[in-house]
């Protein structure tokens, strides 16, 4: 029970991290020096020439190129934003650094000229184990000029005088975008005559990342609460073979005198610590899990939707509150069906199998006037639904809805073969696989559900490849 409890919430908070971690980047995005511009961008994606944006100075349009990459510095991603200072709007080079005195000042010299300067926020610098004017190389063995706090620079970033960064990405007389300073001159020709490859984006097209990538979340959101839900199932499997273990000394407890209040006080009390060891375990490995795949997920935002990528990953409360909770949350919700059985039986009664058994096939009826609910709301809310939304709630009702309805079935066929028995070891056999039916009812669903995920995720993302690939070979061919 400790096992699956620490792996569902291990994958459920590790999702969390990866989520509240994109969003805080998303959030420290709109901070930056270059946020509130609005920038030309290539209508293709990919890069536009240098040669472009001396066009586009010398016919009046008032724009500033910007190179953007990634480099490795000791493993951590580290994103490198070139940029060029004196048509940068927005930006301050004569403004004091944020942990300097105020007599040394940035000079537009020394970031211009060599050896240059790095400019990062203190929190990069604190992560990264860096000081003032420290001289680092990256993990392919580039070397970055020497580095210098900076506010304004979002975390996680590097920003380089624009020729260095095109040096160290290999993106020599590249440009990435160009932000817009003001409006262009009223002699300037339109963008479609000078430069008809890019297209112009406005400053809310970049704030407004978290509603952009609002489907790639729900998605993340969407995987960790499967797992959550899977992992929760072999709890209950093993919270279910526990009680039935257990009955005996339930039974003899009641008996002797032990009120039901006290039997459940001390039952939920045994839960919530095993619950919190289980979360503490999980979340530790949740971060574990974040951390390894913090750098793919950085690659996927920014490579798909131009997104700041994630920074290095930090215990931030909502996570791994939302973790803790969640295991208290899962445990009670799998020793709950166990603990009520328990609760409604006489003292007596669990001594008793053919009283036990009484109970579950009441059980087994609630369960599947639950299941036929849940298939009949899923069919409901794929007729009159739409929306991303109504997808995912049609996809856990019938999912839901098809795990209830496993045990009853199962119970159905083993009557059946029971009936057509026609000797002693044939009975024996029907009748004790139908006794086994409440203890590995929970197991058996929890596989329907990683089974059916399995070969839902396979197929989804097969499908995608195949797509996707004969685009390319459309394209390229």
């Amino acid at each position: 029970m400790l096992a699956g409890l620490a792996a569902a919430t291990a994958l459920w908070s590790g999702v969390q991290a990866l989520n509240a971690e994109a969003r805080a980047a998303y959030a420290g995005a709109t901070e930056t020096l270059m946020a509130q511009s609005a920038a030309l961008v290539p209508a293709s994606g990919g890069t536009v020439d240098q040669d472009v944006w001396l066009a586009l100075r010398r016919a009046g349009w008032p724009v500033s190129p910007v190179v953007e990459g990634r480099v490795l510095i000791g493993g951590i991603p580290l994103a490198v934003t070139g940029v060029e200072p004196l048509t940068l709007p927005g930006l301050n080079l004569a403004g004091p650094g944020p942990e300097e005195a105020d007599s040394e000042r940035d000079d537009a010299g020394d970031f211009l000229t060599p050896p240059g300067q790095t400019w990062m926020a203190p929190a990069t610098m604190r992560r990264l184990g860096l000081r003032p004017g420290d001289a680092i190389r990256t993990d392919d063995g580039a070397a970055l000029p020497p580095v210098r706090p900076r506010e304004g620079v979002a975390d996680g970033t590097a920003m380089l005088d624009i020729g260095a960064a095109q040096a160290l990405l290999g993106m020599e007389g590249a440009i990435s975008r160009m932000l817009i300073a003001g409006e262009p001159s009223l002699t300037a020709p339109p963008l479609t005559e000078i430069a008809p490859e890019l297209r112009r984006i406005g400053a809310d097209d970049e704030d407004d990342l978290e509603r952009l990538t609002a489907s790639f979340h729900l998605n993340l959101t969407a995987f960790g609460l499967l797992a959550f839900v899977v992992g929760l199932f072999i709890v209950y499997a093993a919270a279910g073979l526990a009680f039935e273990q257990r009955l005996g000394t339930i039974r003899t407890m009641r008996a002797v005198g032990l009120s039901r209040r006290a039997l459940a006080a001390a039952l939920l009390a045994e839960i919530a610590v095993l619950a919190l060891i289980a979360g503490l375990i999980g979340i530790a490995i949740g971060y574990v899990i974040a951390s390894a795949l913090l750098p793919g997920v950085g690659v996927t935002l920014r490579g798909l939707y131009g997104a700041p990528a994630p920074g290095a990953l930090t215990l931030r409360p909502e996570w791994w509150a939302s973790g803790l909770a969640m295991s208290l949350l899962g445990a009670l919700a799998a020793l709950g069906a166990s603990l009520a059985r328990a609760w409604r039986l006489p003292v007596l009664a669990p001594a008793q199998p053919v009283a036990w058994m009484t109970a579950q096939r009441i059980w087994m009826r609630r369960q599947t006037a639950a299941s036929a609910i849940l298939l009949a709301a899923a069919v409901l809310i794929l007729t009159l639904g739409g929306g991303l939304g109504a997808g995912f709630a049609a996809m856990a009702a019938l999912l839901l809805g098809a795990a209830l309805a496993l045990p009853p079935a199962l119970s159905l066929l083993l009557r059946l073969g029971q009936r057509g028995a026609r000797a002693a070891m044939g009975e024996w056999f029907w009748a004790d696989a139908r006794r086994e039916m409440s203890g590995i009812s929970l197991a058996l669903m929890a596989l329907l559900l990683a089974l059916g995920a399995n070969i839902g995720v396979g197929s989804m993302v097969g499908g995608f490849r195949a797509v996707f690939t004969g685009w390319l070979d459309q394209r390229l061919g």
